[in-house]
């Protein structure tokens, strides 16, 4: 009797285990489709973008070391913006390669083109800093748009879309890029990892004080910039320029997020896998001086937590089902997997769309659940990555 008593104890834990875990990532995996919901909004209202208002003025401001090709490639597409009023600014950081010949072949045919560079002797600092707060300074318009060379906008009214965001109460605007998707299992990964957070942290932003940004795709007032001495507090960090930017200044309220497809931007994806890796692993250093986003990494780290316990709870209930030959329970457990794991699918692929992305089939279950795996590899590369790699020396 006490063992069909614990039989009967245990079977019940099982399903309630499930059940419980089933319905919070259900919860959780809505977040999927709020990615979505926000470009179908932004699309209504940027479908003639900046129709009939005056446009404000921009500068762009890139900084470049030893990228001579992806300027060349890139740059036409963002100097050939539909747009009335703008600059483009690129700052040479000490490149050796063909840089300057092709910035000055370029500001022969774009007169709204014009760059500068950075002092060979700035040992101590970081030279991305360095190179964006020179470009900034020289800009002449109050909205900056800093991006990559290794990047160009998707369409002709980027800028457009973007400036539809400079209200008088915003400082700063966030826009989603990704990586060029190419047939290698290396881009899908990079791609989906890009995709991915950018779905959970650039919603959370237009509620919240901003978690990140990416790189490419953002929009800044000059006089905040000055105002809070740009990146004086990380002079010597060699990455995350932009995204401690925003980390630092953001609040509920002066940060605007524009998803709408237009304002998207694709970067040049990583050529190797070792590349890939340094890039994660330099961000965990990036995330270290983040601050106050509590908040953001317990939901983020609630929805981790939420996929893992669907996986192992499921497991669990069909294995105890099957052993117990209780094939109700089997069909139940099946039946409701399957079908939370065609919903993600659904809404994973509706906010990827939105976003001009492939759409995902099982391959999206497989990455997600590859997540925790892939952080944790990071975080083990940056705990054996020598301190140099991410700090300049001081003076």
């Amino acid at each position: 009797m006490m063992l069909s008593f614990t039989t009967l104890i245990q079977e019940y834990a099982a399903y309630a285990g499930f059940t419980l875990a089933w319905v919070v990532h259900f919860r959780t995996a809505l977040s999927y489709l709020q990615t979505s919901r926000i470009v179908r909004r932004q699309e209504a209202e940027v479908s003639a973008p900046n129709a009939g208002k005056p446009q404000t003025a921009v500068s762009v401001v890139i900084a470049t070391h030893n990228q001579a090709d992806a300027l060349q490639r890139n740059l036409p597409l963002i100097l050939e913006q539909d747009y009335d009023n703008f600059e483009v600014i690129v700052v040479n950081n000490s490149s050796t390669d063909r840089t300057e010949d092709v910035l000055k072949t370029l500001e022969l045919q774009y007169p709204n083109l014009r760059h500068t560079f950075t002092p060979a002797g700035a040992r101590h600092i970081s030279h991305k800093r360095l190179s964006l707060t020179i470009g900034i300074k020289a800009a002449t318009h109050e909205w900056i748009v800093i991006t990559e060379p290794d990047s160009h906008p998707c369409s002709h009214h980027w800028l457009s879309v973007m400036a539809s965001h400079f209200h008088d109460n915003k400082k700063m605007v966030l826009g989603y890029a990704n990586y060029m998707e190419k047939a290698t299992r290396l881009s899908r990964k990079a791609v989906f990892l890009y995709l991915y957070h950018q779905m959970q942290f650039l919603p959370w932003a237009m509620r919240h004080k901003a978690y990140r940004c990416h790189p490419a795709n953002l929009a800044y007032r000059k006089s905040f910039f000055m105002e809070h001495k740009g990146f004086a507090k990380d002079i010597n960090l060699v990455d995350g320029a932009a995204e401690l930017l925003v980390n630092r200044h953001s609040t509920a309220t002066n940060t605007a997020v524009s998803l709408h497809p237009d304002s998207k931007v694709v970067c040049e994806g990583p050529q190797s896998a070792e590349q890939w890796r340094l890039s994660r692993t330099c961000y965990i250093e990036t995330r270290r001086h983040f601050v106050g986003t509590w908040l953001y990494r317990l939901a983020f780290n609630l929805k981790q937590s939420a996929n893992i316990l669907f996986y192992c709870t499921a497991f669990i209930a069909a294995a105890w089902s099957i052993l117990q030959q209780q094939w109700v329970g089997t069909a139940m457990v099946a039946m409701l997997f399957v079908l939370l794991c065609l919903l993600k699918i659904n809404w994973f692929n509706r906010s990827a769309r939105a976003l001009r992305e492939r759409p995902y089939h099982l391959s999206m279950l497989w990455y997600e659940a590859r997540l925790a795996w892939w952080h944790v590899c990071s975080w083990c590369s940056y705990k054996t990555a020598p301190h140099s790699r991410f700090r300049r020396k001081a003076f």
